[in-house]
């Protein structure tokens, strides 16, 4: 699995040093996650994606405060990464998110931004093919109020009104985080996003620059140009063989091993390292899957039947697990 900067879970690390819950230190709070204590030490530090997102769930179980994750992507400040200064230099929110769409993957391979939506209200998505968000929520709003802190920075907070949409049925907790981010905060969605006003693609960067936004985009092409093949991790291909067979029988974790030339035991001591197992992507896999065939207007009996559920009961007991609600309630609610 690619490796990313530490420079986000080291910020973790200091805020949750301040707070007053803190009860164990910080380096335990990596080895829960399975995380070795002294990955994040010096400038130079990588961790693995799936690694921080649990050492921030972990932080946040800890700390017995929900909102902690948001907090840390609200104080964060961004690296000084060439990024950084591709956004700011471009002339409008709409190019900012272009050239960030192009140049992510140097700083975070497994993530994905997206815009959706219709031009009058587009959202903007953080996704990952590692990591589905039912399994690590608190590390994806993280995430995604760090990515508002990031637009409030390069529009000098004159873009609103911003709202953030979170896959949460706690409305409790999406009130105290809009009081915290100062943005309204709806749950009850079907991802998590950043919804932008009518006029925000369009909106001019105060900083905009289009001489050094030249330079700067030549020079990020030659390092993408020089971004060394990435190998897959085992979790990646195991996530890429399941999708190819759903929906349709649930392929068992023999079977993937065998395809892959593993012993079912080497494949689970691989996944272990990378900090996860076969029924965890298998179920992030089918939750992610049921979610898209029921909001196009699949009806449950028949999501449980293509997925291989022995009926629609189980189907329920499964989904319910995976998101807190059942999937008929889900697929009424539109979302």
């Amino acid at each position: 699995m690619p490796r990313i900067s530490a420079y986000r879970l080291q910020h973790v690390g200091r805020l949750y040093a301040q707070q007053p819950s803190a009860r164990i230190p910080f380096p335990e709070i990596l080895e829960m996650a399975g995380v070795p204590s002294d990955v994040i030490e010096g400038p130079d530090a990588t961790v693995e994606l799936l690694h921080e997102a649990g050492a921030v769930e972990t932080a946040c179980r800890v700390l017995e405060d929900k909102t902690f994750a948001a907090h840390v992507g609200l104080s964060a400040q961004g690296p000084g990464t060439l990024l950084a200064y591709i956004v700011r230099a471009a002339e409008t929110v709409e190019d900012a998110l272009a050239m960030t769409q192009r140049f992510y993957a140097m700083q975070d391979p497994d993530l994905r931004l997206d815009v959706v939506g219709a031009p009058d209200s587009p959202k903007i998505t953080l996704e990952s093919s590692v990591i589905p968000a039912h399994q690590y929520p608190r590390h994806r709003e993280m995430l995604l109020f760090g990515l508002y802190r990031r637009v409030q920075q390069i529009t000098s907070g004159g873009l609103g009104p911003i709202s953030i949409e979170l896959e949460t049925d706690d409305a409790g907790h999406c009130r105290l985080l809009a009081d915290m981010a100062g943005c309204a905060v709806e749950g009850y969605k079907a991802g998590y996003a950043l919804c932008l006003p009518s006029n925000g693609m369009s909106f001019r960067i105060p900083t905009a620059d289009p001489t050094l936004l030249g330079h700067l985009r030549r020079h990020g092409e030659e390092q993408l140009k020089a971004q060394p093949d990435v190998v897959k991790s085992l979790a990646d291909r195991i996530v890429d063989m399941l999708g190819e067979r759903l929906p349709g029988p649930i392929p068992n974790g023999d079977e993937i091993a065998t395809e892959l030339g593993l012993t079912r035991r080497t494949m689970t001591r691989h996944l272990s390292a990378e900090g996860t197992s076969f029924k965890l992507l298998l179920e992030g896999v089918l939750c992610d899957l049921s979610k898209r065939m029921l909001r196009s207007g699949e009806g449950v009996a028949r999501v449980a039947f293509m997925l291989g559920f022995a009926d629609q009961a189980a189907f329920s007991v499964a989904f319910k697990r995976w998101t807190g609600e059942t999937p008929a309630r889900f697929r009424k609610a539109g979302r």
